[in-house]
Protein backbone atom coordinates (compact mmCIF):
# COMPACT_ATOMS: atom_id res chain seq x y z
CA UNK A 1 0.00 0.00 0.00
CA UNK A 2 2.86 2.35 1.06
CA UNK A 3 4.33 2.04 -2.75
CA UNK A 4 1.21 2.74 -4.12
CA UNK A 5 1.05 5.93 -2.44
CA UNK A 6 4.70 6.59 -3.43
CA UNK A 7 3.85 6.02 -7.10
CA UNK A 8 0.78 8.21 -6.91
CA UNK A 9 2.58 10.96 -4.97
CA UNK A 10 5.15 10.81 -7.69
CA UNK A 11 2.51 11.29 -10.51
CA UNK A 12 1.61 14.06 -8.57
CA UNK A 13 5.25 15.45 -8.23
CA UNK A 14 5.22 15.43 -11.97
CA UNK A 15 1.95 17.21 -12.69
CA UNK A 16 3.48 19.85 -10.60
CA UNK A 17 6.90 20.27 -12.52
CA UNK A 18 4.15 21.56 -15.71
CA UNK A 19 3.51 24.46 -13.93
CA UNK A 20 6.97 26.18 -13.15
CA UNK A 21 7.36 29.42 -14.34
CA UNK A 22 10.01 28.60 -17.26
CA UNK A 23 7.97 25.74 -18.33
CA UNK A 24 4.72 27.71 -18.53
CA UNK A 25 6.37 30.81 -20.63
CA UNK A 26 7.28 28.18 -23.35
CA UNK A 27 4.27 26.17 -23.71
CA UNK A 28 2.00 29.01 -23.70
CA UNK A 29 3.96 30.54 -25.78
CA UNK A 30 4.24 27.70 -28.16
CA UNK A 31 0.49 27.08 -27.84
CA UNK A 32 -0.37 30.58 -28.96
CA UNK A 33 1.57 29.82 -32.38
CA UNK A 34 -0.76 26.98 -33.14
CA UNK A 35 -2.94 27.75 -36.58
CA UNK A 36 -6.41 27.33 -37.78
CA UNK A 37 -7.91 23.94 -37.91
CA UNK A 38 -8.08 20.44 -36.34
CA UNK A 39 -5.70 18.71 -39.02
CA UNK A 40 -2.58 20.71 -37.61
CA UNK A 41 -3.57 21.25 -34.14
CA UNK A 42 -3.15 17.28 -33.92
CA UNK A 43 -0.14 16.90 -35.73
CA UNK A 44 1.33 20.08 -33.46
CA UNK A 45 0.28 17.58 -30.31
CA UNK A 46 1.81 14.65 -31.88
CA UNK A 47 4.81 16.28 -32.04
CA UNK A 48 5.20 17.56 -29.14
CA UNK A 49 4.37 13.98 -27.51
CA UNK A 50 7.21 13.05 -29.26
CA UNK A 51 9.25 15.83 -28.16
CA UNK A 52 8.03 15.10 -24.25
CA UNK A 53 8.59 10.65 -25.05
CA UNK A 54 12.05 11.34 -26.41
CA UNK A 55 13.30 14.03 -23.62
CA UNK A 56 12.35 11.64 -21.19
CA UNK A 57 13.99 8.51 -22.71
CA UNK A 58 16.80 10.53 -22.96
CA UNK A 59 16.54 11.57 -18.89
CA UNK A 60 16.14 7.95 -18.97
CA UNK A 61 19.67 6.75 -20.34
CA UNK A 62 21.38 9.33 -18.54
CA UNK A 63 22.65 11.75 -21.08
CA UNK A 64 24.55 14.48 -19.70
CA UNK A 65 23.07 17.82 -18.28
CA UNK A 66 21.80 20.38 -20.86
CA UNK A 67 21.42 23.94 -20.46
CA UNK A 68 17.40 23.01 -21.04
CA UNK A 69 16.21 26.07 -18.89
CA UNK A 70 17.62 28.53 -21.25
CA UNK A 71 16.88 26.67 -24.67
CA UNK A 72 12.87 26.89 -23.42
CA UNK A 73 13.68 30.66 -22.94
CA UNK A 74 14.50 31.21 -25.97
CA UNK A 75 11.64 29.69 -27.45
CA UNK A 76 9.53 31.71 -25.62
CA UNK A 77 11.03 34.63 -26.35
CA UNK A 78 10.88 33.27 -30.49
CA UNK A 79 7.45 32.28 -30.24
CA UNK A 80 6.40 34.85 -28.05
CA UNK A 81 7.41 37.61 -30.39
CA UNK A 82 6.11 35.64 -33.24
CA UNK A 83 2.95 35.34 -31.53
CA UNK A 84 2.57 38.96 -30.61
CA UNK A 85 3.54 40.08 -34.31
CA UNK A 86 0.90 38.08 -35.55
CA UNK A 87 3.18 36.87 -38.54
CA UNK A 88 2.32 33.84 -40.09
CA UNK A 89 4.84 30.93 -38.94
CA UNK A 90 6.00 28.69 -41.62
CA UNK A 91 4.51 24.84 -40.94
CA UNK A 92 8.26 23.08 -40.92
CA UNK A 93 9.07 25.92 -38.21
CA UNK A 94 6.09 25.30 -36.32
CA UNK A 95 6.45 21.61 -36.15
CA UNK A 96 10.44 21.99 -35.59
CA UNK A 97 9.82 24.63 -32.73
CA UNK A 98 6.70 22.27 -31.02
CA UNK A 99 9.04 19.10 -31.48
CA UNK A 100 12.00 21.17 -29.46
CA UNK A 101 9.68 22.72 -26.73
CA UNK A 102 8.67 19.34 -26.19
CA UNK A 103 11.98 17.32 -25.91
CA UNK A 104 13.45 20.45 -24.08
CA UNK A 105 10.45 20.36 -20.94
CA UNK A 106 11.57 16.73 -20.39
CA UNK A 107 15.29 17.35 -20.36
CA UNK A 108 14.34 20.31 -18.10
CA UNK A 109 12.13 17.98 -15.65
CA UNK A 110 14.57 15.19 -14.47
CA UNK A 111 12.37 13.02 -11.88
CA UNK A 112 13.78 13.81 -8.24
CA UNK A 113 12.46 10.00 -7.67
CA UNK A 114 14.35 7.72 -5.76
CA UNK A 115 12.95 3.89 -7.09
CA UNK A 116 12.55 3.41 -10.47
CA UNK A 117 8.58 3.44 -10.45
CA UNK A 118 8.19 6.49 -8.77
CA UNK A 119 10.40 8.03 -11.53
CA UNK A 120 8.40 6.82 -13.90
CA UNK A 121 5.27 7.72 -12.51
CA UNK A 122 6.81 11.51 -12.01
CA UNK A 123 8.07 11.21 -15.99
CA UNK A 124 4.18 10.43 -17.19
CA UNK A 125 2.70 12.97 -14.97
CA UNK A 126 5.11 15.74 -16.04
CA UNK A 127 3.76 14.94 -19.64
CA UNK A 128 0.43 14.72 -19.21
CA UNK A 129 0.02 17.91 -17.15
CA UNK A 130 2.29 19.84 -20.30
CA UNK A 131 0.34 17.82 -23.06
CA UNK A 132 -2.81 18.79 -21.67
CA UNK A 133 -2.05 22.37 -20.64
CA UNK A 134 -0.41 22.62 -24.67
CA UNK A 135 -3.20 21.42 -26.08
CA UNK A 136 -5.59 23.59 -24.04
CA UNK A 137 -3.51 26.49 -25.19
CA UNK A 138 -3.95 25.96 -28.77
CA UNK A 139 -7.05 24.75 -28.41
CA UNK A 140 -7.84 27.98 -27.09
CA UNK A 141 -5.77 29.59 -29.75
CA UNK A 142 -7.28 27.89 -32.52
CA UNK A 143 -11.01 29.18 -31.64
CA UNK A 144 -10.33 32.95 -30.81
CA UNK A 145 -12.36 34.55 -33.85
CA UNK A 146 -13.17 37.68 -32.83
CA UNK A 147 -10.94 40.70 -32.56
CA UNK A 148 -11.08 41.15 -29.21
CA UNK A 149 -9.50 37.82 -28.26
CA UNK A 150 -6.71 38.07 -30.94
CA UNK A 151 -5.48 41.30 -29.44
CA UNK A 152 -5.35 39.49 -25.97
CA UNK A 153 -3.42 36.62 -27.14
CA UNK A 154 -1.28 39.29 -28.57
CA UNK A 155 -1.05 41.03 -25.42
CA UNK A 156 -0.55 38.04 -23.61
CA UNK A 157 2.11 36.56 -26.01
CA UNK A 158 3.79 40.10 -25.95
CA UNK A 159 4.01 39.87 -22.32
CA UNK A 160 5.06 36.27 -22.51
CA UNK A 161 8.29 37.25 -24.62
CA UNK A 162 9.35 40.08 -22.27
CA UNK A 163 9.60 37.74 -19.09
CA UNK A 164 11.30 35.38 -21.18
CA UNK A 165 14.03 38.07 -22.16
CA UNK A 166 14.00 39.71 -18.34
CA UNK A 167 14.82 36.08 -16.90
CA UNK A 168 17.46 35.43 -20.02
CA UNK A 169 19.41 38.61 -19.14
CA UNK A 170 19.31 37.64 -15.94
CA UNK A 171 20.40 34.26 -15.92
CA UNK A 172 23.13 35.54 -18.75
CA UNK A 173 24.31 37.91 -16.66
CA UNK A 174 25.45 35.94 -13.53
Amino acid sequence: MAGLFSVFAALADGMMLAVTPTHLLAVVAIGLLAEQGTRSMVRLLALFALGLLAGSFAIALAIRETPSALTLLGIATSAGIVAAAAVPLPSILKNALTLTTGTALAFNSPPQAITIPSAIATQVGFGGAALTTFGLIAFIATRADRHWQRVAMRVVASWIAASAILVLALRLAR
